[in-house]
């Protein structure tokens, strides 16, 4: 199962993905499609901190969540910083002040709720505990694999609610592929070094010389290890680097890009 483009008139392009959880959440990945940024943002960027326009992205926010029929109020986004802290939002308290906290993974029961992290070629890991009502997505490139954030999130999941890895589904957005994403000798050795007896199934060392790793294998393999079932796995075969039609992308742009949003809803 892949994420489909909705191209539904009158709404913002976006992905999803059908039947996720039984069709009792909605996981949903924007595209850059369908906004009102210029330039390099051009034009649904969701990013703040890109060097948009402020009121741009206020209206490209404005615009998904209506096409979403989501109140805006519902949202939940963080201050993502490439580590593997996971926030708990268990209260309606809790989704007013916790708004903008630094992390990279959010949890929650909340009923009509969007929990949300930005990205442009890290990949988001979407998780989903359909016996406990749980939803979790979490920003995951080549930093937050390696410290396991997509594990974090599911041991919070058990300490707060219960939840039990096997019973959960899981899902890897669309991000900067193995066909793309070549990598230095930092991620190569921080992948060799977290992964001892796999990263080379992890990594493809092509011709050139230069290593280029598969965040989606190495985002599943975290997700195996901490107990999800390999079938309850969906993983995205989009790579933003090469469909920079579709998606922005940070390595594709040389820095200067905006910002798609994972959206898990319940």
């Amino acid at each position: 199962m892949d994420f489909i483009l909705n191209k539904e008139p009158g709404k913002a392009p976006h992905l999803y993905l059908p039947s996720f959880g039984g069709g009792k959440a909605r996981a949903i990945f924007t595209t850059r499609c369908g906004g009102v940024s210029q330039g390099p943002y051009t034009s649904l960027n969701l990013g703040f901190h890109t060097g948009d326009s402020p009121e741009a992205v206020t209206t490209n926010r404005h615009l998904l969540a209506r096409s979403l029929g989501i109140k805006e109020e519902r949202f939940f986004t963080l201050s993502q910083v490439h580590g593997d802290r996971v926030v708990v939002i268990d209260t309606e308290r809790d989704l007013m002040m916790k708004k903008g906290t630094a992390a990279d993974g959010v949890i929650t029961s909340l009923k009509n709720t969007a929990v949300a992290i930005c990205c442009a070629d890290c990949q988001a890991i979407y998780l989903y505990d359909p016996v406990k009502e749980v939803i979790s997505v979490a920003h995951a490139g080549w930093r937050g694999n390696v410290a396991r954030i997509a594990l974090n999130c599911l041991q919070e999941m058990t300490r707060v609610y219960g939840s039990r890895p096997q019973d959960c589904c899981a899902a890897l957005s669309p991000a900067a592929g193995d066909c793309c994403y070549e990598v230095g000798d930092q991620v190569y050795t921080a992948v060799r070094d977290a992964f001892p007896g796999s990263w080379q199934n992890l990594m493809v060392h092509k011709d050139h010389g230069k290593w280029h790793l598969s965040l989606s294998r190495a985002n599943a393999l975290v997700l195996m290890d901490a107990g999800v079932m390999k079938e309850n796995i969906f993983v995205s075969n989009l790579c933003t680097i090469c469909r920079q039609d579709l998606f922005f992308s940070y390595r594709g742009s040389a820095g200067v890009t905006g910002r798609m949003a994972a959206i898990l809803i319940q």
